[in-house]
Parts: C-alpha cells; structure tokens; sequence
C-alpha cells in the first residue's frame, strides 16, 4: 500500500474519531449552557433572598424593636410610684431597657460588618470571575484571527493542494491524532467538572428555596409580633 492509500485510511479513520469528538463537545456545549442557566438562575434568587431579608423582613424585624422600646419607655413612664424606692425601681428599669437596646444594636452591627466583609470579599471575587470571562473572549478573538489567516492563505495561493505531498499529508494527519487524543481526555474531563457542577448548582437551588421559605415564614413571625406590639400599646393607654 502506497502512501497516499495510507494517508486516505488514516483520513477516514480520524474522520470517525472527529465525528464521535464533535457530538461529545456538542453536548459539553450544551451541558454548560444548561448549568450556567441553572446558575443564573441561582444567582438572581440569592438577590431576591437577599432583598427580602435585609431590605424587607430586616427593617419589619427593626420596626418591631423600636416600638417595643418606646412600648416599655411608656409603660414606666406611665407608672404610678408612691417613693424613692419605687421612682428608683423604674429609673432603673429605663436605664436598663437602654442598655439592652444598645447591646443589640452593637451585636447587631457585628453581624452586620461580618455580613459586609463576606460581601467585599465576594465582590473580589466576582471582579475575578468578570476577568477571567474578558481573558476567554480575548482567546477567541485571538483563534479568530488565526483562523482568518488561515482563511487568507487559502485565497491568497499560499496554502493550496497543488503544493501538497504525502509526507505532508502524513504529518499532518499525525498531528490530528494527537489533537484528537488530547481532546478526547479534556472532553471528559469537562464532563467530570459539569456533572459535579450541575450536582452542586441543584443542591444549591434546593437550598434557596428553603431559604425562601424560611424568610416566608420569618416574615409571618414578625408580623405575630407586630400584633402584640399594637395589643400592648393598647394597654397602654387603653
């Protein structure tokens, strides 16, 4: 068998291996694009979540303590004291109620700068992410462009069958073969990595939707409160 009959089997046989390579590619193609929906999707949750503790219950929840206050300041400020002993009790007690409000708030601000710094840090994060996406699209700008150049030689007469030979030919085809079996290991490899993350990015959603239930029913415990919050103000001056 000559060489170009060699040339021609090994053709047809990269050819099957390329046709097997594209619908797996296809497919990581596809995979991804359905993760990073689900990703998305996960994403805007997370916001909404965050919009409707922080923005939403959080400032219900704040509501409620500052009339809680202002509820026990009237109450003591409403008491009937008949010596010392009791106007001590009920200075006391303001002092005290201060004292408890301020606590909370200062535990309250902890939590809230712990809050802060996650964020900050996953903002860091984000600007990592946004870069490493400007990176990716300069390397298909760059594969363009070589492949434009591929393009022009072709036109141009550079790059024609006339000047091919079989010792070429078979170069060339080797150097598919390698291609080939490099892609064939980074296709499965990239279809490791989507499974775990399409795995992750479920586990994820679940999560957020417990969480969504749970802001739901915080909100309905907040609003509880709110009720006895009114029924005792209406003790108060009832």
């Amino acid at each position: 068998m000559g060489n170009s009959e060699q040339n021609k089997k090994a053709i047809a046989e990269n050819r099957k291996r390329v046709f097997s390579l594209d619908a797996e590619v296809m497919t990581n193609k596809t995979l991804i694009y359905a993760s990073r929906s689900m990703i998305e999707e996960n994403r805007l949750m997370i916001l909404s979540n965050y919009s409707a503790a922080f923005i939403g219950n959080r400032q219900i929840a704040n509501n409620n303590t500052d009339e809680i206050f202002e509820n026990r300041h009237a109450i003591l400020d409403n008491a009937d004291t008949q010596n010392d002993v009791e106007d001590n009790f009920v200075n006391s007690q303001k002092n005290k109620a201060s004292l408890d409000f301020l606590e909370h708030r200062s535990q309250l601000n902890a939590a809230v700068l712990e809050v802060s710094e996650k964020m900050a840090t996953i903002n860091a994060a984000l600007i990592d992410v946004n870069r490493a996406i400007m990176e990716s699209n300069q390397a298909i700008v760059d594969f363009n462009s070589e492949q434009i150049a591929v393009n022009s030689q072709l036109l141009s007469g550079d790059l024609q069958p006339s000047r091919a030979t079989p010792e070429l030919n078979a170069q060339t085809i080797e150097n598919n073969k390698k291609m080939m079996a490099d892609l064939e290991k980074r296709v499965a490899d990239n279809r490791e990595k989507m499974e775990s993350l399409v795995s992750t990015s479920e586990s994820n959603a679940q999560a957020l939707a417990d969480n969504k239930r749970a802001i739901g029913e915080r909100r309905i415990a907040m609003m509880t409160n709110r009720q006895k919050i009114m029924s005792n103000k209406d003790k108060i001056f009832g």
